[in-house]
């Protein structure tokens, strides 16, 4: 399946977590959208294509997920 196929079946959130899950060592994350990688690289681009074709709405609040976590509230 392609990136594009992917985010269109499950949606981009769905394909730029699962690429982030699979940053973060879950093997299995990108076969649960129907992608298979063979290195991180490949992971990277997933998760920077599905981000871009994330609503700013959504990309907000991923960022203020990220902020959240990091700032340790």
């Amino acid at each position: 399946m392609q990136v594009e196929q992917a985010i269109d079946t499950h949606g981009a959130e769905a394909v730029y977590q699962a690429a982030a899950r699979y940053l973060e060592g879950d093997s299995n994350a990108l076969v649960a959208v129907g992608l298979e990688v063979e290195d991180l690289n490949e992971a990277w681009r997933i998760q920077s294509t599905a981000w871009q074709a994330m609503p700013l709405e959504d990309q907000a609040a991923e960022y203020l997920e990220s902020y959240r976590f990091l700032a340790g509230c």
